[in-house]
């Protein structure tokens, strides 16, 4: 059969059917959200307002007990404008589209998801849920097992949509680990063919392998920091104090709690407002550094001890002993400064990714787009002819947003 000139559209329809068939944190989260840009004409940097879903308390008895409707809402930023260029010649469009896609197409794709797919392992840094130790690969299912139970604690879903992410080093090690332990003969065969717990199911979750795994640098600290003061109800920030006497950081991602045997301020199950019995962890949302031993350390979520929104059991008290990372002051050197993978034990609707439908320029020789509203995935791809080279300049963009949606959803696995 003679080969076919290949137009924009199937070029288009091809990188999205590349795009939608890859198995990363980007193809899994939550896409529902991308809709919600589709009128008007979405821009880079316009941002949509997600409504949470109002918590309440409820009520014993037959008298009424009016409660508030509280709702809370999560910024969603189009912020990522990404995309591959590249020179085709007159020949290369001529190519039938099985070679053109794995010669052209794919390469692309590749390279468009793993920056896609960076974004979004990077919202790992938003979440407050952690087990682990910084800078130390899990070599048990134990660890990922504490991870399963600080979902359930939260409430999260116990469905279909629950998936760990692990980083090259924690996926083989985990595997090689369990490899004499039971399991299905399907399982066995198929991590001993990969090599990896791509795609098994076991703690009622899917497994998948993701090189992107974000890594985030514990900041540098040392002393017996406590809290200075009482925090209001529904702070966002927490007044410390005797850290060390040389500057001591934390950085945007690190995670905190506050240990007291008196006034333990341990985490609230969000349905059943229910003591967890476990040490509730916050995330700090912004780099701060002290040299003088206090730090006032900006937080999320926002600290609640009463109310509809209550998450934990007791504001901490004058003097409460800080943890980072669930490491008491004096571990502190084990932790201090590592770098360390943050793995992903998450229902799905943990996060999102909007991707959204970009507008079509004219003067151009061929503008396409593609979108399937069932992934939420959408693609542009634009191609200009040059004269004097007979190339063909062909651009291929996605324009998206990223964002934490539900913080309880999620827990990182240290490594």
């Amino acid at each position: 059969m003679a080969n076919q000139f290949l137009t924009n559209d199937i070029v288009t329809f091809e990188a999205l059917d590349v795009l939608e068939n890859t198995d990363s944190v980007m193809i899994q989260i939550n896409s529902e959200y991308s809709d919600e840009f589709e009128f008007g004409g979405a821009v880079l940097g316009q941002t949509l307002n997600i409504r949470k879903p109002p918590r309440y308390i409820g009520r014993l008895g037959q008298a009424a007990q009016i409660e508030a409707i509280t709702e809370t809402q999560v910024p969603l930023t189009l912020s990522f404008q990404r995309g591959v260029d590249t020179q085709v010649s007159s020949q290369q469009l001529t190519l039938d589209i099985d070679n053109y896609r794995e010669r052209v197409v794919k390469p692309q794709i590749v390279r468009l998801v793993n920056l896609i797919d960076q974004d979004c392992c990077n919202l790992s840094q938003g979440l407050n849920n952690f087990v682990g130790v910084p800078g130390v690969t899990p070599t048990s299912l134990t660890t990922y097992g504490l991870a399963k139970v600080k979902l359930d604690n939260m409430a999260a879903p116990d469905d279909d949509g629950r998936y760990n992410f692990l980083n090259p080093i924690a996926d083989f090690t985990l595997m090689d680990n369990l490899k004499g332990l039971f399991h299905t003969g399907k399982e066995i065969s198929s991590q001993y063919d990969s090599g990896s717990m791509t795609k098994s199911s076991t703690l009622g979750a899917k497994w998948y392998m993701d090189q992107n795994i974000y890594a985030q640098t514990v900041g540098t600290f040392s002393g017996t920091p406590t809290t200075n003061g009482v925090p209001a109800n529904g702070a966002t920030s927490i007044v410390t104090q005797s850290w060390g006497s040389n500057v001591s950081s934390l950085n945007a991602g690190d995670v905190i709690s506050f240990i007291s045997a008196s006034t333990p301020v341990n985490g609230i199950n969000p349905q059943s407002f229910q003591s967890t019995g476990q040490p509730m962890q916050f995330v700090v949302t912004a780099n701060v550094s002290d040299s003088g031993g206090a730090m006032t350390i900006p937080i999320a979520p926002a600290i609640y001890a009463t109310g509809n929104l209550q998450n934990v059991t007791n504001l901490p008290a004058t003097s409460t002993a800080i943890y980072v990372y669930d490491t008491p002051a004096a571990s502190f050197a084990s932790i201090s400064g590592k770098v360390s993978p943050q793995n992903l034990a998450v229902h799905k609707d943990f996060g999102t990714l909007a991707m959204v439908d970009m507008p079509l320029p004219g003067g151009t020789d061929k503008a396409y787009r593609a979108s399937s509203r069932k992934s939420g995935k959408s693609l542009r791809v634009i191609r200009d002819y040059v004269a004097t080279s007979d190339q063909w300049i062909q651009r291929l963009d996605t324009l998206y947003g990223t964002a934490v949606l539900r913080q309880e959803l999620g827990c990182r696995v240290g490594g």
